[in-house]
Formats: C-alpha cells, sequence, structure tokens
C-alpha cells in the first residue's frame, strides 16, 4: 500500500481518493469549557444550565474521533473540511437584532472556544482534517486577528467562514466597508473565505413557516456570490478564493448571463462614492476566484453545469447532517456522477479540494486505496428503484431522476 501512486485523484487500484468540501463538527456543550477563559467559567455555566441544544448538536458523532473516522471511512470519504455544528458558548442568533455590547463580546469568546476545539481536533489527524474558522460578523477587526493569529499557527486552513446578512439585517452586506479587515487577513494568509448555507432571515411564526424557510434557503445563500462579484473586493484581492458551500449548481448555468447583463447595462460601482467600475466581468471574477462547495449534488444539477464547470465543483457529503448521503454516500455519488469521464469526477471529488485546502494527496492514497470508492462502481448508473427510501438527502430527488431520465 505504501507504493500507492494517485493519477487525477484515482488511486492505481482505481478509486476515487475523496476529499469532502462539506462535513460538520464541535465539541459538546461541557467540552467546550476547557477552550473558555477561566475568568468566564462561572458565568458559562450558568448560561450552559439554561442552554438546551437541539437536534444533532448533540450527538457525539460531531466530536467524537474514532466515530467519524470509521463512518466516514466506511463511506470512502478519507478526507475533509469541517464546518461548525454544535452551539458554542453564549451563541446566539446573529440575524436578530438589538443584541448588546456584552452579548456580542461573549458570543465572539464562545466562536474562538470553538476555533480553538476545533484546531486541537485537526491536529489529530492533520493529513486528513482541516477546520473552518469562525468569525464575528459584528467585530471585524477582531475577527482579523483571529485569522491571522491562525495563519500564524498553520491552523483552520478549511477557510474563513463569514455570514450572508439578509437586507436591513443586523450586521453590514459583504461589499460594504466593514467586512474590509477580515477580506485583507484572508488574503494575506492565504485562508480561502467560506460561506455556507443557512443565512436565511428570522421567520415570524405561523402555520406556513417551516416550509416557506425551508424553500427560501437557497434564495438567501445564493445571494453571497452576488455580493462577492459585484462588490469588487475581489479585484482588490485578486488572491482571495470564495467558496459558496451547501449550495445548488445548477442554477448558475442561468445566473451568470444574468450577472453579466446588469453588470453591462448598469452603472456599477465599488462604493456609494463613486469609485472605479469593477475591472472584470462577473463571469471573468467567477472564472478566477469562485468555487462551489457542492453538498449532495443530484443527477439533475450535474447534469446541466456549464461547460467547464468541473473545474469549480467540490463534492461535499454533509457528514453528519439528517440531509446529507451518509449511510449511502456510494449511492450518492453514482446518482451525481454515473457516466461522467473519471477525470471530471475526480476534480470534483478530489482534486479541486485537494488543491484549495492544501491536502497531500499522495499521502491520501493508501488510504483511498483501501476506503475509496471504485471508480467503476461510481460509473455505474443507480435505478431510481435503488433509491434508499429511508434516506432524506436531495441527492436522491425522484422527482428530478424521473424527469431526468425522460429528457
Amino acid at each position: 500500500m505504501s507504493n500507492t501512486k494517485v493519477t487525477r485523484g484515482i488511486t492505481d487500484n482505481g478509486r476515487y481518493i475523496v476529499v469532502s468540501a462539506d462535513s460538520h463538527g464541535g465539541a459538546s456543550l461541557s467540552g467546550y469549557r476547557p477552550y473558555l477563559p477561566s475568568s468566564l467559567h462561572e458565568e458559562f455555566d450558568a448560561w450552559a444550565s439554561q442552554h438546551a441544544p437541539e437536534g444533532d448538536r448533540t450527538d457525539s458523532n460531531n466530536w467524537d474521533h474514532d466515530r467519524r473516522r470509521n463512518e466516514q471511512f466506511g463511506q470512502g470519504v478519507v478526507a475533509g473540511i469541517i464546518f461548525p455544528n454544535t452551539d458554542p458558548p453564549f451563541s446566539l442568533n446573529v440575524f436578530e437584532r438589538g443584541h448588546d455590547r456584552h452579548s456580542i463580546e461573549l458570543h465572539w469568546e464562545g466562536l474562538k472556544a470553538h476555533n480553538r476545539w476545533m484546531a486541537d481536533h485537526c491536529s489529530t489527524e492533520p493529513l486528513r482534517l482541516r477546520g473552518v474558522m469562525q468569525t464575528s460578523p459584528y467585530l471585524p477587526e477582531e475577527s482579523a486577528d483571529e485569522i491571522r493569529s491562525a495563519a500564524e499557527n498553520g491552523l483552520m486552513t478549511g477557510g474563513v467562514l463569514v455570514r450572508v446578512c439578509p437586507p436591513d439585517g443586523a450586521f453590514p452586506q459583504l461589499y460594504e466597508e466593514h467586512w474590509e479587515p477580515v477580506w485583507a487577513a484572508a488574503a494575506n494568509a492565504g485562508i480561502p473565505i467560506q460561506t455556507h448555507g443557512g443565512n436565511e432571515p428570522v421567520y415570524a411564526p405561523g402555520p406556513g413557516k417551516v416550509a416557506v424557510q425551508l424553500a427560501e434557503i437557497a434564495y438567501w445563500t445564493r445571494r453571497g456570490l452576488i455580493q462577492f462579484l459585484y462588490g469588487g473586493m475581489l479585484d482588490r484581492y485578486r488572491d482571495l478564493t470564495v467558496v459558496l458551500t451547501e449550495q445548488a449548481v445548477g442554477w448558475i448555468k442561468i445566473e451568470l448571463p444574468q450577472l453579466e447583463w446588469y453588470a453591462k447595462h448598469v452603472r456599477l460601482k465599488h462604493d456609494a462614492a463613486g469609485a472605479d467600475h469593477l475591472e472584470r466581468t462577473p463571469t471573468q471574477t467567477f472564472g478566477d476566484q469562485i468555487l462551489f462547495g457542492a453538498s449532495f449534488p443530484s443527477a439533475g444539477e450535474i447534469n446541466s453545469l456549464r461547460e467547464n464547470a468541473a473545474n469549480h465543483i467540490m463534492w461535499g457529503h454533509d457528514y453528519p447532517h439528517r440531509e446529507g448521503t451518509y449511510p449511502y454516500t456510494t449511492e450518492a455519488l453514482r446518482v451525481a456522477f454515473a457516466g461522467r469521464d473519471p477525470a471530471d469526477v475526480a476534480r470534483m471529488v478530489s482534486t479541486n479540494a485537494a488543491d484549495l485546502f492544501g491536502f497531500d494527496l499522495d499521502a491520501l492514497a493508501p488510504l483511498a486505496a483501501e476506503f475509496g470508492p471504485e471508480v467503476d462502481q461510481v460509473a455505474r448508473p443507480i435505478a431510481i428503484e435503488e433509491y434508499p427510501a429511508d434516506s432524506y438527502s436531495p441527492a436522491f430527488t425522484r422527482g428530478e431522476a424521473e424527469m431526468v431520465g425522460n429528457a
């Protein structure tokens, strides 16, 4: 196994070296306590006694190294990017208005505790794991200091997570001057910017709330791309890469031409004072600096991709979320990639992420040679009747598959 070679993200024995661009993890509530300043322990204990995490945030697959490793190896995933999942100390809904300064500062201490925990978590297997760093949308200078510190210590190279605020929200839009320290620090450190699904506003209660919120999540998430393409920050920082994760990807084929039209017919400027026009078209900026973390893509999405889109896609399994592909990751890969050129598939499931986040594919090859999904297996189409009935993953969208099959 030690002599296993890598060819385009594929091992000598014909298996993909799968690097997931989207997984999640975090400490248990009590597990964060040692990562806080001791001066905050008493206040944390009082807060924690009243805080009740919900859903999958309490499951040990967020922090149990052995369980995470075994479950992901069993699915053929040998490396990946880890976004936050559990509630950090003093957590709050950043999209709600009216947080006082003390709450914001406590929240920031909690986010830094998460960053410290994640750095330790990834340090146990630096070959395989890259953590995503949290920032405060209220404290850009402090966030920039955190980025610089992490870069100096070689930690948290999975990206810098930023939030996309709804209009008239609780903190500034991405194109506003407020965020400049974050862009500068990330660009200087050579760490990508990450956005992730879950940027929707606070919804009022009512009988349709949950369904409306779920149906509109994609819209709120897509706004990040528009702001990065029109905001001018990527002209100022040409070495900065932006990754938009847990995104549908088929829509970009329609969206980019529309953004081109607006750029051509509307006088776009970097700021309200009337600075220079954007230096590149949206398509050029997209081609130079934008990638997608395409979580659990369906067959229709992959089939609808633009020409050369494989260079911009990084597949993700969203482990351990309920809507992720676990425990049917091989089936999800077959749904998305059956019949495609293995070189394109390798870019989307392996080499794009490895190149951006610094994974050593030669070092990962022995693991993939043992655990990775076989190229020939992924290439085999999966019938709709084979879709797992107990999966909640959008990868297995039966109606879409039926339309694709009838096209």
